[in-house]
């Protein structure tokens, strides 16, 4: 009976011990985004993999959609430390203290989306720099596929998308919209379907991925691949935390934010190609453009436009255009 009390105690201690070293760390992650998006899978990859490859020395959660409120209130908790990682666009994450983020976001500035994701991760220590002030460390810049233009009636040409009603997302985008002769307004994600539906808009732009994970395609039935923008989000590590852990967890930390981006990049260009076809199958028209050249020469003042805002705005531009 002794030596069955003593092995129950041992045991006892073992999964004391056990528990003590998984609860030593905790990872709560968010993003705005579905669970069921490229970014979302890539953030349940990310960790999973802390999980397993730490042992249970880190418990790693992550959270979705608006569980946890706007992405604004996600940025504004990894920094107060109540989330210890927030998955966020720069520009409206950190790029509230930091807004020459939002030239991540700017037309015609990257050859192609592998060109975007070098310059992304070629960009890690100079973001991690400009945000570190705030209390933030960046790492895994993860792509969200080029996009290009859904509009009601066809546009093959830039005169075509003169005056047409188009929905951007910012500034940059209003901006460019501008220069290209459209007619730019900002409105909520949430509201372009019925915008589109009842001719407020006349057209939006995105990823192919995004714009069918949404229907926007019911709506209008001409995209046009113009390739002018790539959006992406980072991992904003919330830097206290980062910092206080031990040197090899950082290692495996940083490792899996790696892999998990490789993972994110992978499944996304496999899903941009699945969504257009999907949406041509449902009757959508792609088009070509006769005058790429035009579109980017009509954007080209943009660059001095937003050089003229200031140092950290032209210094950080030729920081993302050193990068090949």
């Amino acid at each position: 009976m002794k030596k069955i009390t003593a092995l129950v105690l041992a045991c006892l201690m073992l999964l004391s011990v056990t528990t003590a070293v998984a609860a030593e760390y905790q990872l709560r992650t968010s993003t705005n985004l579905a669970a069921t998006g490229t970014v979302g899978r890539g953030l349940q990859k990310f960790v999973d993999l802390v999980n397993e490859k730490t042992e249970g020395r880190i418990e790693a959660v992550a959270n979705f959609g608006s569980e946890l409120g706007s992405q604004a209130e996600q940025v504004e908790m990894a920094q107060l430390g109540t989330l210890e990682m927030v998955v966020a666009a720069p520009g409206t994450g950190p790029g509230a203290w930091v807004p020459e983020l939002l030239l991540f976001e700017f037309p015609y500035l990257f050859k192609d989306n592998a060109h975007y994701r070098r310059m992304l991760k070629g960009m890690e220590a100079e973001v991690t720099a400009r945000v570190q002030p705030h209390g933030f460390i960046a790492m895994a810049g993860q792509s969200q596929g080029a996009r290009h233009m859904l509009t009601v009636t066809p546009v093959e040409k830039l005169e075509d998308l003169a005056n047409l009603k188009m929905r951007g997302p910012n500034a940059i985008y209003i901006s460019m919209f501008n220069y290209l002769g459209a007619a730019g307004t900002t409105m909520d994600w949430n509201e372009i379907y019925t915008a589109l539906q009842n001719k407020t808009i006349e057209g939006m732009e995105a990823s192919p991925s995004m714009i069918h994970s949404m229907k926007f395609e019911d709506n209008a039935k001409h995209l046009t691949i113009t390739n002018h923008i790539i959006a992406c989000v980072y991992y904003f590590f919330n830097e206290n935390w980062f910092n206080a852990l031990p040197e090899d967890l950082q290692t495996i930390v940083a490792a899996c934010a790696d892999e998990a981006a490789a993972y994110q990049a992978q499944i996304d260009d496999e899903d941009q190609g699945a969504a257009l076809e999907a949406m041509v199958a449902e009757g959508l028209q792609v088009h070509e453009l006769s005058d790429a050249e035009k579109w980017v020469e009509a954007c080209s003042p943009m660059q001095d436009e937003y050089r003229a805002k200031g140092e950290n705005w032209s210094t950080f531009l030729d920081a993302m255009l050193a990068i090949e």
